[in-house]
């Protein structure tokens, strides 16, 4: 990786502190600044892109699927980043799943930042009598765009950012709850739900490179919104 994006991310970092969950540009998931086991499914492939790595995700079922560690069980305020490249909406008409904490209840799903048909991404967050509230804005096919969302569980602001510009803002009493239950297969999954044994299925048909889920609130500019060598190119 060439120096200037490793001292950029050094330099977030300082600002920010480590990711509780993070895609890096290596193409490596790690939980609290560790590398942790995942389970690709079919569908669900890391490629190279211009100064690193992405996954790409063909719309069908494939996911990136984590167990429902400690350090994921988020109920305070967070902030999560990505860059997004989409090729289609929903490709199964329903959503698709970019990040996504829960099971295989319908409902009860802590936090997500989903597709929805109609062209929008919403970042979602429950609470365990199932209420939620979310933020959203509109996103293009076929290009690159860089998505801030956070919850300020002090204030219960939530903010979305697109291209480094707020597009979104609502107040909430909606928190993220913790426990999920032990017999519906909890988990985490990028790209989709996190289970491809149960019940649903929200793939993803695109491309998600450095993904970063943090502990506190966060704007572009503190995670650090320069932008990357992949952005620049197409695809």
């Amino acid at each position: 990786m060439a120096i200037l994006p490793v001292l950029a991310m050094l330099a977030a970092a300082a600002r920010t502190g480590t990711p509780v969950l993070w895609l890096t540009p290596a193409g490596e998931v790690q939980v609290d600044g560790r590398p942790v086991p995942v389970r690709e499914t079919p569908g669900a492939d890391r490629v190279p892109i211009a100064g690193g790595f992405a996954y790409d995700f063909t719309g069908q079922r494939g996911g990136i699927l984590l167990a429902d560690l400690p350090p994921l069980r988020l109920t305070g305020s967070m902030t999560l980043s990505v860059w997004l490249y989409l090729r289609s909406y929903t490709p199964n008409g329903e959503v698709a799943q970019v990040l996504f904490r829960g099971d295989d209840r319908a409902g009860l799903d802590p936090y997500e930042l989903a597709v929805v048909p109609d062209g929008r991404i919403t970042f979602l967050v429950e609470n365990d009598d199932n209420v939620g509230c979310g933020v959203t804005g509109e996103i293009p096919l076929r290009r690159w765009i860089y998505i801030v969302a956070s919850l300020d569980a002090k204030s219960g602001e939530m903010d979305f950012w697109l291209d480094g510009r707020r597009v979104s803002m609502v107040t909430t009493t909606c928190r993220p709850f913790g426990d999920l239950v032990p017999a519906y297969s909890p988990g985490v999954g990028i790209g989709n739900v996190q289970n491809d044994r149960g019940p649903h299925n929200e793939p993803l048909d695109g491309l998600v490179a450095d993904l970063r889920l943090y502990r506190g609130v966060f704007t572009p500019r503190a995670i650090g919104d320069s932008t990357p060598p992949w952005a620049k190119t197409g695809r």
